[in-house]
């Protein structure tokens, strides 16, 4: 028999096998998985440049309660998110010298009922010593007992508005150095983007980020850096307990499965220390016809009008027939610096922008649509459209 009539033969058998399978000739055996318990995750990270400490208390889900499809809400983060909040907990933070500090939950002190499992530890960032330990205990209503501990790195020298600046994304990089930490596991340093931050452990004691740069963690890969928007960023020391609990949990890189430290239960309690913040404004070179600074026409006074848009092509048209996409900031009001970021897209002369709320991708406020004619830019609102339209028109 030949090797093509061998594998002809094992394919057919294979397909035969299959279409049995289909038509109920054979069945498969049934697995009963077994019923996990719950158990009690902790969230708690100490910074000395909080206000106060937050520690979040949920449960993992098992299956047995029905999770609500719920908008994202700050003020109630475990509920809003799909989470099982705990409530009726007692929290405490211990330091070293044995002083107990007890967390408030948020939702007997929010009028709205909101803050669920959200325990507020009223610490100040100040107050906490660097180098120190703490300890955090705590007791649910069910009886279960957590504990951990954590040493906060010893940072003597931190900034804040240090790398506030403007960069060219096309020309320049994001670069910065610092002095060893001791503590330390590592450092990690935090870019907020429109479409999820972007972050990055390093054992080194200096960065040089191009601005180039892609977003690993974003869904498709989207440029770290968009033009027209102001992005924060924040260089932190990190204890091992955050380092470990991170690189685990979420980078795709150093390994899988989550390292926790919690006595009890599963998270982190952790501390970071903040070394370097600041608000970085990216722009791009304007070379395109839909590039530039748009100005309504005619001009209005109205606070909440767009009066400006200042445009980018942050990435041209993979193909004819695909459109390039736009990025932005757009200005409220006739001398106001009041506004938010832009994306967009533009396909042959058809621009449709939408106008962000807190720079987030996801939170859109309203949609123009509109043609590109020249140096004018005619078209509509889709969400409170005016009767007579909106132009603008290029001033550079």
């Amino acid at each position: 028999m030949s090797r093509f009539t061998s594998e002809f033969s094992h394919a057919a058998g294979r397909l035969a096998c299959l279409l049995a399978c289909l038509l109920g000739a054979c069945e498969l055996n049934s697995i009963e998985v077994p019923t996990t318990a719950s158990q009690v995750v902790v969230h708690g990270v100490l910074n000395p440049s909080a206000t106060s400490q937050i520690i979040l208390l949920e449960r993992t889900l098992t299956g047995e309660v029905d999770i609500a499809d719920t908008p994202f809400d700050a003020a109630d983060p475990i509920l809003s998110a799909g989470g099982i909040p705990i409530i009726g907990a007692t929290v405490e933070i211990i330091d070293s010298a044995g002083k107990l500090v007890r967390g408030v939950e948020d939702r007997t002190v929010n009028p709205t009922g909101k803050g669920s499992g959200v325990y507020r530890v009223p610490m100040s960032g100040p107050s906490l010593v660097v180098g120190a330990r703490y300890q955090l205990h705590v007791h649910t209503l069910e009886g279960e007992d957590l504990s951990a501990f954590t040493r906060i790195p010893s940072a003597a020298d931190r900034s804040t508005g240090g790398l506030t600046h403007t960069i060219n994304r096309d020309h320049d990089e994001v670069a910065t150095q610092w002095k060893p930490v001791p503590g330390a596991r590592s450092y990690a340093i935090r870019i907020e983007s429109p479409f999820g931050p972007f972050f990055l452990f390093t054992d080194s004691t200096a960065i040089r980020l191009h601005g180039d740069l892609r977003n690993l963690f974003a869904g498709s890969l989207q440029r770290v850096f968009i033009p027209g928007f102001r992005q924060d960023i924040v260089l932190t020391a990190v204890d091992s307990n955050f380092y470990d609990y991170y690189r685990t949990n979420n980078d795709p890189f150093t390994g899988a499965g989550i390292i926790s430290r919690i006595d009890g239960g599963l998270g982190l309690f952790g501390s970071v220390v903040n070394l370097n913040t600041g608000l970085l404004t990216v722009t791009a070179d304007q070379t395109e016809p839909i590039e530039g600074r748009f100005l309504l026409t005619p001009a209005t006074i109205n606070q909440d009008t767009p009066t400006a848009i200042d445009l980018f092509v942050e990435s041209p048209s993979a193909r004819s027939d695909l459109p390039a996409a736009l990025s932005g900031r757009y200005t409220l009001g006739s001398f106001s610096t009041r506004g938010d970021g832009i994306i967009g897209k533009l396909q042959g002369n058809n621009v449709s922008l939408a106008l962000l709320a807190n720079q987030l991708s996801g939170d859109t406020v309203e949609v123009f649509t509109g043609v590109l004619n020249g140096d004018t830019l005619r078209g509509n609102y889709t969400r409170r459209p005016r009767p007579d339209g909106v132009v603008f028109v290029r001033a550079r």
